[in-house]
């Protein structure tokens, strides 16, 4: 019998009904996954009861998709946000004087290859830092105007098409308002300008009352995760010490975005790690030399948490503006190090060699080992390596797989997509990996990494990460500011697309959400282990590249 993707046969040989849930539905807007037992373990009664259950499911999957944002309010936020960009580019023309030839043909660009994405519905690049995908754009877009946008959901592949024309229209526009000053129009009188305010015409609202209302709101409605709101709120609390909590929000203006930005871009690092300088006040750090500051990308997230916060207080009638909109810093990534590089076959090699040999000694603790064996072969996260339970190792269809899942104390996905099966390599279990998972269960464990603890933050993933970036590559002479573990998730992806692997195969082993119709829409059931344990095999390390074994 061959068994559907949503029934699963548990260690004590129950089937299982499991079905993954669309983030809309979790109150804290999270991938998550309904599993129910079946109370059987007759094949042919589980795939009854099973099919029955998935066709329920299906239904309930459908009316939760057209509960989604209206066409109309779609196209409103949109309309508001692109009209606001192209007042923006009006007013620095304005300023500064006509576009050059980089700004004209960066604007042809991408109204043509918006034009190419709506015809051929490929992805679309607006040139934002870290949005390398429309579903990062368009979870940007939900964060900063309080969208309901899931990926599963109809909603959201309209909300991308409406977004890549609106930004062509966007292109188009700047395009022809600065075409428009090749001449001049004389015919019309000129009135004086009007002046320019942030604040809206309601009572005062002080910036520490602000803050209070928005995160109030967020962690309320679970829009933040732990990480997240730590973040935030360390982001927030820097903006009240630079403006100052009790500033009336109607007197910001764009003049102290260019300063708030200023002083991020002298601002340290870790400052309330550092005991020297975490009382100094912001005058002093300003006059800091030879410190360590915030890099490029950090400095982003900081202006976008402002972004989010005056675009929430615009929609609630605080502000006629929100006066961080679009302020971001350029990156080049190369040039930063941000964009994480594969590994080469010979540095693969060097890798593999001493976490199978240990010669130079470099293994002391077997998370060292099985973790980074693990990431090498699955392609998967940091964290979802290292929160895997010893029960989301298993057998399903006569193939050992890897239940990527976020049931349990603490563990979480990145979104819907990371929640998948990932058939074990043969590498793994031929270097022992059942082994010691079974030493593991002997000694009454629960989890593959026991010593590790759980960070709001970080999740999991804390002690291997710096083991791994900081000490093991280091002492393997092979680190840069572009190789660290998400380098071997690169690798996989890398080696997989060069060895001919099918890009949908690629992505359903990765957990990276298949984009098109027929994948999201038709295909929902995804592809089978068999077909994905195929491809996972293709993935050659070389682990020969350097001579050694």
């Amino acid at each position: 019998m061959r068994s559907p993707t949503y029934l699963e046969l548990s260690r004590h040989g129950v089937f299982h009904f499991r079905w993954p849930l669309p983030k809309a539905i979790h109150p804290r807007q999270q991938a998550s996954c309904v599993k129910v037992s079946l109370r059987t373990r007759v094949p042919r009664e589980a795939l009854q009861l099973s099919r029955q259950l998935s066709y329920l499911a299906e239904q309930a999957m459908v009316k939760i998709a057209s509960a989604g944002m209206r066409f109309d309010e779609i196209r409103g936020v949109l309309k508001q946000h692109f009209q606001e960009a192209l007042q923006r580019e009006k007013d620095r023309i304005a300023e500064q004087g006509r576009l050059d030839q980089i700004e004209i043909a960066a604007l042809s660009n991408g109204e043509s290859f918006a034009r190419e994405a709506l015809a051929e519905g490929m992805g679309l690049h607006l040139d934002l830092p870290g949005m390398e995908s429309d579903d990062e754009l368009a979870a940007t877009f939900a964060e900063r105007y309080g969208l309901k946008l899931d990926p599963s959901t109809k909603t959201h592949n309209v909300f991308i098409r409406e977004l890549k024309m609106a930004y062509r229209d966007f292109c188009a526009s700047v395009l022809a308002y600065d075409k428009s000053l090749d001449s001049y129009d004389l015919s019309q009188s000129l009135a004086p300008p009007l002046p320019q305010t942030a604040g809206a015409s309601g009572p005062a609202c002080l910036l520490k009352d602000l803050v209070q209302k928005f995160t109030t709101e967020q962690e309320r409605a679970g829009l933040w995760r732990e990480r997240s709101e730590q973040q935030k709120v360390q982001h927030l609390d820097l903006l009240q010490e630079i403006l100052g909590e009790n500033r009336d929000i109607s007197n910001i203006n764009r003049k102290d975005t260019q300063s708030v930005k200023e002083i991020l871009l002298k601002y340290p690092k870790n400052r309330n790690k550092i005991s020297s300088i975490k009382n100094m006040s912001i005058e002093q750090l300003m006059n800091l030399n030879g410190i360590e500051t915030l890099s490029v990308r950090t400095i982003n997230l900081y202006l976008q948490s402002y972004g989010s916060l005056f675009g929430w207080a615009k929609r609630n009638g605080y502000v006629t503006e929100n006066i961080f909109d679009g302020i971001t810093l350029r990156q080049n990534k190369q040039a930063t190090g941000t964009q994480r590089d594969a590994f080469s076959p010979e540095q693969l090699g060097d890798i593999l060699h001493e976490l199978t040999t240990n010669e130079k000694g470099l293994i002391r603790k077997d998370y060292q080992r099985w973790g980074s064996l693990i990431g090498i072969y699955t392609g998967a996260r940091l964290n979802e390596v290292c929160q895997i339970h010893l029960d989301d190792i298993k057998e399903v269809d006569g193939i050992w797989c890897f239940d990527m899942n976020d049931e349990g104390d603490g563990k979480r996905l990145k979104n819907a997509a990371s929640c998948r099966m990932v058939p074990i390599h043969s590498r793994l279990l031929e270097v022992g990996l059942l082994k010691h998972v079974a030493t593991l269960k002997e000694a009454g464990e629960t989890r593959l990494f026991p010593d590790f603890s759980f960070s709001p933050k970080e999740g999991y993933g804390r002690a291997l990460g710096r083991w791994f970036n900081d000490r093991f590559l280091v002492q393997l002479g092979i680190k840069s500011t572009d190789l660290v573990f998400h380098s071997l998730r690169h690798t996989m992806v890398t080696r997989l697309m060069q060895a001919g692997v099918e890009e949908n195969h690629v992505k359903a082993l990765v957990g990276h959400t298949r984009e098109g119709v027929t994948q999201q829409h038709y295909f929902k059931q995804g592809y089978t282990l068999a077909q994905l344990k195929a491809a996972i095999e293709k993935f050659q390390p070389s682990e020969n590249s350097t001579g050694r074994r």
